[in-house]
């Protein structure tokens, strides 16, 4: 095709069919700058010339050189001002480029050209959506309605109603979409969602009725009122819509579904069978096994708990780190700590990458009293994945309670707050390595942010005693013990608070 294009234009030089294909089949077959060479030639002496303008933009977009694409669209608009095309792509190349700004500043430019561009206005409400300047996004979208109507404009400006939560506006939309195609089924699927988002489960009930007797798949419909009367906690609709749904389709969804309900509804053994009809190559299938778990511990059978989750990681192409995690809690609540850690163990030399089954091994060797070997493991996590709050924190926390490495403590532990900043546990460890530097105030502070993102947790409360009582707050330090105590589960840490309860009353009578 390339030779053929340039022996037309050895015959005729002013051949543009040649002249503007010839640069684009150069840079298809990777000789972008002979394309770009030739163009930038023939400019020199037709500068006025749109249209191979147009090519060389294209050929330095293939080329990734978006400056100079953007350079030709703006030089392209300043040869012909009432032709906005070189604009609309000028605004399309800014936004692949990041520059939304400068999109917007196209795009409002074309729209003092011609305001009655269409193309100008849906782009320019769509990029405003996406910078969630709704208001002005919806006045776009209402121009462009003018100009030209359309059920998927309309329901694009019904999206942005939402985005604001104006649900009333949205439904007046979809019912107007309604009103002049009630066969369209993305509006009254949309409606649907409108009437759940309010918690107006009837209505949304009696719209996906409608939309069963008029859509060509009845059948996800049904799936979908099934959920709504489980919302409902109408448990028994629910099992009966899926209960017919399965006589004409056995699939692993509709399955997983009824299992949900039935396990929901405490029908362990009613969950197990349902569980057991899902073929290995469903989608269900994985997040079925975890379920049948969590039916067989409900019915005191955690031998045979262990039984499927050992069947199921004997098989490679089924198992997952996350079914090491729980065959391991598994064997600990056996209290066949032995067996858990071996169960690590083997997942580890599966997944050795694996992050997340590394810090729960972790928290295993806490649990089972293994600190040294757990802090261990918990910094082979952050090598892992130095982003890792949850192991940033833990080691952090360890080494402050430890009284060691109190600096490189409050990094770990500072770099974690950055990561989850909403963590009231983070907060506490926070707090604790400030203590353990006698920053008294900020610690303080640090407790007592993270009381209010994580009330009613008693180590936080205790913590924040001990600091209380640090800096001279008696009667508050008091406070924070006592309701540690009525919080904490276990019967030592009872014993603890109320025995530092007992002393610092003794010492206050004193």
């Amino acid at each position: 095709a390339l030779e053929a294009y340039e022996k037309a234009l050895i015959c005729d030089p002013s051949a543009s069919l040649a002249i503007r294909k010839i640069p684009l089949l150069l840079a298809r077959l990777e000789r972008s700058n002979e394309a770009i060479s030739r163009l930038e030639a023939y400019l020199v002496d037709h500068p006025e010339d749109i249209e191979p303008r147009m090519v060389l933009a294209k050929v330095f977009i293939r080329n990734k050189q978006l400056q100079k694409a953007a350079a030709q669209y703006r030089k392209i608009h300043t040869i012909d001002p009432r032709d906005i095309s070189s604009l609309l792509l000028l605004s399309e190349l800014y936004q692949a480029d990041g520059k939304p700004e400068l999109a917007r500043y196209a795009l409002e430019d074309a729209l003092e050209v011609d305001s009655q561009s269409y193309s100008a206005r849906v782009l320019l409400a769509r990029l405003l959506t996406a910078e969630k300047e709704f208001d002005k996004a919806r006045a776009h979208y209402r121009e462009a309605l003018t100009i030209n109507w359309s059920a998927s404009l309309q329901l694009e400006l019904a999206e942005v109603y939402l985005q604001q939560k104006k649900y009333d506006q949205a439904i007046r939309l979809y019912r107007d979409l309604l009103t002049r195609d009630e066969f369209n089924e993305e509006a009254r699927v949309a409606l649907v969602h409108v009437y759940l988002l309010q918690n107006k489960e009837q209505l949304a009930l009696n719209e996906l009725n409608t939309l069963k007797s008029i859509t060509s798949r009845p059948g996800r419909v049904d799936m979908t009122i099934a959920r709504l009367y489980a919302r409902k906690k109408d448990y028994d609709k629910a099992v009966s819509i899926l209960t017919d749904l399965l006589k004409k389709s056995d699939n692993g969804e509709i399955r997983y579904m009824l299992a949900i309900l039935h396990y929901q509804t405490k029908q362990y053994k009613k969950t197990l069978i349902d569980l057991q009809g899902i073929s290995r190559d469903a989608e269900e299938y994985e997040d079925g096994i975890f379920l049948q778990v969590r039916a067989l511990r409900e019915l005191h059978q955690n031998e045979q708990a262990i039984a499927l989750l050992e069947s199921v990681i004997a098989e490679e192409k089924i198992r997952n780190p996350d079914m090491f995690v729980l065959l391991a809690s598994l064997y600990q609540l056996n209290n066949q700590d032995e067996l858990g850690k071996t169960t690590f163990v083997r997942g580890i030399q599966e997944y050795p990458e694996d992050d997340q089954l590394l810090y729960e091994y972790g928290l295993f060797l806490d649990y089972s009293g293994e600190q040294q070997q757990a802090l261990d493991i918990m910094q082979k996590v952050i090598q892992l994945s130095p982003e890792h709050a949850a192991a940033l924190n833990y080691v952090g926390y360890s080494w402050a309670d430890k009284k060691i490495h109190l600096d490189n403590a409050l990094s770990y532990i500072r770099r974690a707050v950055e990561l989850k900043p909403e963590n009231g546990y983070i907060r506490d460890s926070l707090g604790w390595v400030y203590y353990r530097q006698g920053r008294l105030k900020e610690a303080v502070k640090a407790l007592e942010q993270a009381i209010k993102l994580s009330p009613d947790d008693p180590s936080i409360l205790d913590h924040l005693g001990d600091v209380y009582l640090e800096i001279g707050r008696s009667d508050d330090a008091l406070e924070m013990y006592k309701r540690a105590f009525q919080l904490f589960d276990k019967k030592k840490d009872r014993q603890r608070l109320q025995e530092k309860i007992k002393i610092f009353l003794k010492q206050e009578e004193d």
